[in-house]
């Protein structure tokens, strides 16, 4: 378990968890406008970690606000684990007009939906943030006959096809526009993301 006693801030400072991903911080700005306590300590992490560091928060006694993707959670808690009693989770909706499906999106893509139908087993690369989320989705194409070999990437999925190492991948989608220059297509949307944020209870 991560502790922050240690973190040279003081106990009865609020503390908020800002994700610094790239896509999670374009969103952000208005959320913290309006959520983040006035004189917070503000500490900015990986939107992966944000839930490990928030439970550790919480466990400590002090308050917390934080943010991160409701994929980036809905992941961790499939991993196994809990949020701790104190915080409170509220989903806010994705607004980018930039985003093709509204707010990103976890999608199966590849060259052509015919490969679906090709007697062989295909090999996929999934991001291996979403690992869990995508099992579901890859279990239903399963009882449709489908062969699939998983290969976990932790980044740069799109040159899996370009090198002919998989068939498939499964990444996150925004604008579309780094599928399209990679001669790609989006065969399914498995799901969207909004925002999570998780705070400690008054």
């Amino acid at each position: 378990m991560l502790a922050l006693d240690p973190l040279p801030i003081s106990t009865s400072v609020p503390i908020a968890l800002i994700p610094k991903n790239r896509g999670l911080t374009g969103q952000l700005a208005p959320l913290c406008e309006r959520l983040v306590p006035a004189g917070s300590a503000q500490v900015a992490v990986r939107g992966e970690d944000v839930p490990t560091l928030a439970n550790a928060v919480a466990k400590s006694g002090r308050s917390v606000v934080a943010f991160t993707g409701d994929d980036l959670l809905d992941e961790w808690l499939l991993a196994g684990n809990a949020l701790h009693p104190r915080l409170l989770r509220r989903r806010v909706a994705w607004r980018d007009p930039q985003a093709i499906y509204g707010a990103p999106a976890l999608c199966l893509i590849g060259k052509s939906l015919s490969l679906l139908s090709e007697p062989r087993t295909l090999r996929i690369a999934v991001c291996d943030r979403y690992q869990r989320l995508t099992e579901s989705h890859l279990n239903a194409l399963r009882r449709n006959g489908i062969q699939l070999e998983v290969v976990p990437i932790a980044g740069a999925v799109e040159a899996c096809i370009a090198s002919d190492v998989t068939d498939l991948i499964v990444d996150i989608v925004v604008t579309g526009q780094t599928v399209s220059e990679a001669g790609l297509k989006v065969l399914r949307v498995i799901s969207t993301s909004d925002v999570a944020v998780l705070e400690t209870a008054p």
